[in-house]
């Protein structure tokens, strides 16, 4: 019985089969989730630890970031497959936004005090989340799809 099973070539930016903006990419994910944390428990408490501390999420998550989506171009535009896939556009863009309204929200944070969370740093951190979220809906998609042969599911 022929295999149709076609296998594919491993990938270059990959440590131990997994790619190097998958192991990147989780970092910031957690700390934008914790900046806006950070931000409620300023918010409720007005302890001024809580606005350095998301601050210093902020800049973390979008220095490593960066980094993971400067691999994930990379890994996006060398293998051909990966073009194909249908939301790889808008995972990218996603990812673009994401990082956008991260570093506005650490401008924001950079003001004194109350005026660096509330209302407007609060506000984007929230925003940040949301469209975190839309985002890796959109790129778990593009990560474990089909088209990219990485998960032969039988």
């Amino acid at each position: 019985m022929p295999s149709f099973h076609v296998p594919s070539r491993p990938s270059r930016a990959a440590v131990a089969g997994h790619t190097i903006q998958r192991l990147l990419a989780s970092f910031p994910v957690a700390c934008f989730i914790l900046a806006l944390a950070a931000d409620i428990a300023y918010w409720r408490t007005s302890n001024l630890m809580w606005v350095e501390f998301s601050a210093w999420l902020l800049l973390a998550g979008i220095t490593v970031g960066v980094a993971a989506a400067v691999f994930g171009a990379l890994y996006y535009l060398v293998r051909f497959r990966t073009r194909a896939v249908r939301f790889g556009w808008p995972a990218a863009i996603g990812t673009l936004v994401v990082l956008l309204l991260a570093f506005f929200n650490n401008l924001a944070h950079a003001a004194d005090g109350w005026t660096a969370v509330v209302p407007w740093g609060l506000t984007l951190s929230a925003l940040t989340v949301l469209a975190l979220l839309v985002t890796l809906w959109l790129s778990t998609s593009f990560a474990y799809g089909p088209a990219l042969g990485e998960h032969a599911y039988d």
